[in-house]
């Protein structure tokens, strides 16, 4: 190295630059300038003549090694070598060298130029934690976590597989490839979904825009989501380019939102019905206890019997559609014994067998053994009857449209009562204990729409020609007097199935 006399420029940049200079030989310190010693907190009296394994992590001295030996070779492939360096105070700093190959003295050695970069090392680690740290939160998200590009007309990022979530497997997903979204949203909802321009006019950078989108499940069902979007990109003229959002499942929300409207729609309904039934009642009696009169005071061969006999009988067919009001208002008394539901259930369908159409088939799957239900045993028995009636009339005419005969299954079974089972029925106050039996009937007619389903409990909705619309009705009533619990799955053309959970005997409370 040339000495300072006559202001060697090369030895005042070595003397005095800020980055650490060093010229190793068989692997020791020949030279280090000023710099070293305030990177390696060695003064270059104790640094030369060290080996420069010596001031290396154990952790890196192979590589370290491996390193030297490539670059004496003449190997300069390597841009540089990190490694940490043991400092004189006995802590460890981040070093970024950089080495060429020099002859020194007359042999070969690296002159090497190193740089304390511990500050950048461990904002890079925190920022590198931080990054895993989000990567796992979106990893563990049950929302859609993504960045949708406009330009390329697909998602850039996102953190979960929504084909998977709504239950396509993986050949499925493939072939709903390149952007599975737009095969999957609902076509009324598409359009407004990846809107661009009119979405996000006066929606500045931080801004949130809300909306929410159907999309279509493996079993063909749509479910509802609302996702809440913001400006993540824009392009040289303000336009949006990229949007950063989170979608979230919220088709158990809406459905519950509708079932408490209309479980207050039927208690008022309820209202309203028990006090006309009560006025009705009080002007029935008398027109029954009358017409009572009349055929015990008449004279046998009076022509006015006949009248008598018609008004009692008008009167009678009237208390009987008041029993029905009174029920579907959940108002009929009920004597709760101990009720097995699987004797009642086959001495029902072995009443109905001789009335089947021809070409319909009842089939009983009956679990046996079942513990009892708390119940009244005569209101159980119109239930069973409304709900297999029910279900007869949906396959009505339709066993030759549906090429194969027209089946009601009728089931019962124990269930568990835990969070998933509940999540599917409307609730019930009555549902206690870890257990409850289940009921079900299920046929292959015709269906219900949305609609239709929401509509079943109210008193008076019928979808047949003649019909009073009280049958299903005081059905519900009863369950909800009984404390049960019912869910409904059908869609048009794809049949329908009544579930209904009874507490057991032993967990109903009294009253």
């Amino acid at each position: 190295m040339p000495d300072s006399s006559g202001g060697n420029p090369w030895r005042v940049a070595f003397d005095n630059g800020h980055e650490a200079i060093v010229i190793v030989q068989d692997e020791v310190f020949r030279v280090a300038n000023a710099a070293a010693e305030r990177v390696s907190g060695y003064p270059v009296d104790r640094l030369v003549g060290r080996r420069f394994l010596e001031i290396v992590h154990p952790g890196d001295q192979a590589r370290a090694t491996e390193s030297y030996r490539r670059r004496l070779a003449g190997d300069l492939s390597e841009q540089s070598f990190l490694f940490r360096m043991i400092h004189a105070d006995g802590s460890l700093r981040w070093i970024e060298a950089h080495s060429v190959p020099i002859e020194w003295e007359g042999r070969p050695a690296l002159l090497g130029f190193f740089a304390d970069v511990s500050v950048r090392e461990a904002d890079s680690a925190q920022l590198a934690q931080h990054s895993r740290m989000m990567e796992r939160i979106a990893e563990l998200s049950p929302q859609f976590i993504f960045v949708y590009d406009y330009e390329r007309g697909r998602d850039v990022y996102i953190n979960r597989s929504v084909p998977a979530a709504l239950g396509f497997d993986a050949a499925q997903e493939a072939a709903l490839a390149p952007y599975p979204f737009s095969r999957l949203c609902h076509p009324e909802d598409l359009t407004a979904v990846l809107d661009r321009d009119t979405r996000w006019a006066g929606v500045p950078d931080g801004g949130v825009d809300t909306f929410e989108f159907r999309l279509r499940a493996a079993d063909g069902s749509w479910r509802c989501f609302r996702s809440l979007s913001t400006p993540f990109r824009r392009d040289a003229e303000g336009r949006v380019v990229q949007m950063l959002g989170i979608s979230e499942d919220i088709t158990d929300q809406r459905r519950a939102e509708a079932d408490l409207r209309r479980s207050e729609r039927l208690a008022q309904l309820a209202v309203v019905t028990s006090g006309l039934a009560h006025d009705f009642g009080n002007l029935l009696t008398p027109i029954l206890g009358r017409a009572e009169l009349l055929l015990a005071q008449l004279p046998s061969d009076s022509e006015l019997r006949v009248h008598a006999a018609a008004i009692r009988s008008a009167a009678g067919r009237a208390a009987e559609l008041l029993d029905d009001l009174l029920a579907s208002a959940g108002h009929r008394t009920v004597e709760l014994r101990t009720v097995d539901l699987g004797e009642l259930t086959r001495e029902i369908v072995d009443l109905l067998r001789p009335t089947l159409p021809a070409g319909v088939a009842l089939e009983l799957a009956l679990t046996p053994g079942l513990p009892p239900i708390a119940g009244d045993a005569g209101q159980l028995r119109q239930v069973l009857l409304n709900l297999l009636t029910n279900a007869l009339d949906a396959i009505g005419g339709r066993v030759a449209d549906i090429g194969q005969r027209g089946l009601v299954r009728v089931a019962t079974a124990r269930r568990r009562l835990d969070a998933a089972t509940l999540a599917t029925f409307a609730p019930a106050l009555h549902l206690t204990g870890d257990e409850a039996i289940e009921l079900s009937v299920r046929d292959n007619g015709v269906g219900m729409d949305e609609a239709t389903r929401a509509r079943l409990a109210e008193p008076f909705f019928t979808t047949k020609p003649r019909g009073r619309g009280l049958g299903l009705a005081s059905a519900f009533g009863i369950l909800r007097a009984h404390g049960a619990a019912l869910a409904i799955d059908s869609a048009p053309d794809q049949g329908a199935t009544f579930r209904v959970l009874f507490p057991l005997a032993a967990s109903r409370p009294p009253g």
